[in-house]
């Protein structure tokens, strides 16, 4: 008797708020159709954004941030959970981050926070967690400025 797999399940897509956001963003950013397509294919390999899935909705607006674009959106994908990093130290963490590397390197930061914190992202960072890291992100340019 042969065992056939299952088959995958079926990709679930974004649903009505979060495509309004895309085409918010997309409106705010005053992005050319032609730009519009090439992000959606390069950051969700989509051509529409009603293809969108989770994955590919939280890379295109972590793209259109990095570009700009101010929501609510960072707080409705992390949400407020109790013992986790609030909003407010994500962003700050992300802004020190930006000023000790000159860059908006959200891959870098992420290797930064494996290494020093053993949490791959910042949505798996507790408030101590980030406590710390904004600590730590805070001396980091103190010996950057002091040229040590």
């Amino acid at each position: 008797m042969q065992i056939m797999p299952e088959p995958d399940a079926p990709v679930r897509r974004i649903g009505r708020k979060q495509l309004a956001v895309v085409h918010m963003a997309v409106a705010e950013l005053k992005l050319d159709d032609a730009t519009y397509r090439d992000v959606l294919a390069r950051f969700a390999g989509v051509t529409s954004a009603k293809d969108l899935d989770n994955q590919g909705f939280t890379a295109v607006m972590t793209y259109f941030t990095a570009l700009g674009f101010r929501s609510n959106w960072t707080q409705r994908t992390y949400g407020r959970r109790p013992g986790m990093a609030s909003p407010r130290q994500i962003d700050l963490i992300r802004r020190l981050w930006r000023e000790w590397s000159g860059a908006n390197d959200e891959a870098a930061l992420g290797r930064w926070l494996d290494h020093s914190f053993h949490v791959s992202a910042l949505r798996f960072l507790d408030s101590a967690g980030a406590d710390k890291a904004v600590n730590g992100l805070r001396a980091m340019l103190r010996r950057k400025t002091e040229g040590r």
